[in-house]
């Protein structure tokens, strides 16, 4: 399915994550395309992980790192396929292959609130995720 280029909102951080004490620190980035997790050992780092969720409302997709385990980049089957919820929050399944250049383009012309550094990190994992593919 062909995914539209809609008009380009910048990623804007919800400053309200609920934050457990014995979870760590989490930042959420958003807009209507993406979703961005990002997971510390504490608020003052380091990173730990992060799940980029994109393609949110058709054929959503998501690419988990994690500090202590391999990346994963599966599809959420959480919609109908016309864009409308059938479950409160998607199952992550199967493999969805390399993530897209177009999403990675589309993340860095929406960067927003996103600091520079995270941007980079998620590049780069990404990035490593797909060069490890294309070697298979």
């Amino acid at each position: 399915m062909k995914e539209t280029q809609d008009v380009q909102q910048p990623l804007v951080e919800n400053k309200s994550v609920r934050q457990r004490p014995d979870e760590g620190f989490r930042r959420w980035f958003m807009n209507d395309y993406f979703d961005l997790i990002v997971w510390y050992r504490d608020v003052s780092g380091p990173v730990q992980g992060f799940q980029l969720c994109y393609s949110r409302h058709r054929g959503e997709r998501a690419f988990t790192w994690q500090s202590d385990s391999a990346a994963s980049h599966f599809v959420s089957d959480g919609t109908d396929g016309q864009g409308i919820s059938r479950l409160a929050t998607g199952i992550l399944t199967g493999d969805a292959g390399p993530v897209p250049p177009r999403v990675l383009s589309r993340l860095e012309a929406e960067q927003g609130d996103l600091p520079d550094e995270l941007l980079t990190l998620i590049l780069q994992h990404v990035g490593d995720y797909n060069d490890r593919l294309s070697r298979n």
